[in-house]
């Protein structure tokens, strides 16, 4: 048998030690975290979370956001800022940008004019 209660743990995350408090799963015998994908996987996420928080990192749902209100597909996307489509798809499913990557995505965020530019150099690439 086993019970779920609140477990503080720390997760390293780049290099930073990042501590959160979440609900685990225990042995009801050993009084032992056990593991629990669902839960497990609920406790990296806030600690990802608090990480993005902490250290100003653009979240995926921001990254999406931009990529649609400029009605670009990933791989569009990808060429306008000059990474890989696989790196916007990671970044899309909660990987985190690397420094300079996520200080492009938060200029972008924030200035239209820039994201426009970019755009329309990377059509004149394409001709």
């Amino acid at each position: 048998m086993s019970n779920i209660a609140n477990y503080t743990n720390t997760y390293d995350i780049r290099g930073h030690e990042i501590e959160i408090t979440a609900p685990a799963r225990f042995d009801d015998q050993t009084h032992k975290v056990i593991p629990d994908l669902e839960l497990d996987d609920q406790a990296a996420k806030l600690a990802l979370e608090k990480f993005r928080k902490i250290y100003g990192v653009v979240s995926s749902e921001k990254m999406k956001n931009l990529r649609k209100k400029w009605n670009l597909s990933q791989r569009k996307f990808a060429k306008v800022l000059g990474w890989s489509p696989s790196t916007v798809a990671l970044y899309e499913t909660g990987a985190i940008p690397n420094v300079s990557n996520n200080r492009l995505l938060k200029i972008l965020i924030k200035d239209d004019k820039v994201m426009k530019e970019f755009i329309e150099d990377s059509q004149k690439n394409e001709m």
